[in-house]
């Protein structure tokens, strides 16, 4: 087990390695590139800070190929598109506005809050079109832009592999459960209280469905829900289930009189803990499984509840 253990970090490590050293990689060409662009005469190429860049690339990349941990591998990736926005700088300036434009159109297109690109032209469009009498001033706008632009690009992929982490896990929390509370319910004729754990689990089957039907839009960083979302995930869950729990003590005590075809939830809960034909089980274990669940899945299912059974006591006496 300990070497299974051991061979999963090590291949674990190397990913990230491949991973960061690909980074770095495109980083350098996009310095390179930048570079490499057709430039007028009195346009000169700033070819210390080029080198410098590049070296500094260079060193970051022997450093990755050497680290020992995953937490080292981020660090040099990070520290690789650092360098990677000097870019900027070797930029011609009869292009600066136009790469700049560019850039805040392809970010915009990420479906991002409209607030950053209209925020990143307010404060840089003056700079950029007076590229020709200040060019310094305009390559440093296009910086902060490629700053931006990165900053975006690495939450979006912090977004994504968050979102893709929950929803797997999630996805996989609701088959489970789902099928243990029909085994649950297939059981409870000999054993009475697993009619409880099959109600448990289908409020959180419902739940989890829940979350899974309404993962924070791509704007959650605004809020800093995205940092917070395992909290508000356990939260959702904890309420469904709740109010599950409490809707089916309600149903099946008959404070909430609600039948289908003559036949109430009750009924349904009575024909599940008693031997009875096969078929008319099958047709009460699914009223079973299925109240819990849509009760668990309505956030409002509990807010509804307290108003049905508290709301007299909430209201004032008529006058006479």
């Amino acid at each position: 087990m300990v070497m299974a253990q051991s061979t999963r970090q090590a291949r674990k490590l190397e990913k990230a390695r491949t991973e960061a050293l690909s980074s770095i990689t495109g980083d350098r060409l996009r310095v390179e590139l930048m570079a490499q662009r057709p430039r007028t005469e009195d346009d000169k190429l700033n070819t210390d800070l080029l080198k410098t860049v590049l070296e500094r690339l260079t060193e970051i990349e022997t450093k990755a190929k050497d680290a020992a941990t995953t937490d080292d591998l981020d660090d040099f990736k990070e520290d690789g598109e650092s360098q990677g926005l000097f870019a900027a700088y070797f930029c011609p300036v009869n292009e600066i506005y136009d790469e700049a434009v560019l850039e805040i159109d392809t970010v915009e297109g990420w479906g991002i809050p409209k607030s950053s690109p209209k925020r990143l032209r307010e404060l840089f469009t003056d700079k950029l079109k007076n590229a020709a009498n200040d060019p310094h001033s305009a390559r440093g706008a296009l910086y902060s832009i490629y700053a931006e632009a990165d900053a975006w690009k690495d939450f979006i992929d912090d977004y994504e592999d968050t979102m893709d982490t929950y929803m797997r896990w999630l996805f996989g929390l609701s088959v489970g459960m789902l099928l243990l509370a029909i085994a649950a319910l297939y059981f409870a004729p000999k054993f009475p209280f697993l009619v409880f754990s099959a109600l448990l689990l289908a409020g959180a089957t419902g739940s989890c469905i829940s979350v899974m039907a309404k993962m924070p839009a791509l704007d959650a960083s605004l809020s800093g829900e995205l940092d917070a979302y395992r909290r508000r995930v356990l939260t959702r869950i904890g309420v469904g289930i709740t109010a599950s729990i409490i809707g089916c003590g309600l149903l099946g005590w008959g404070v909430l009189p609600i039948s289908i075809q003559s036949q109430t939830f009750s009924d349904a809960l009575n024909v599940c803990s008693a031997p009875s034909s096969p078929c008319a089980a099958i047709i009460k274990a699914l009223i079973v499984i299925t109240v819990p669940m849509l009760l668990g899945f309505s956030e409002r299912a509990l807010a509804s509840f307290e108003n049905r059974i508290l709301g007299e006591l909430h209201s004032s006496p008529k006058k006479r």
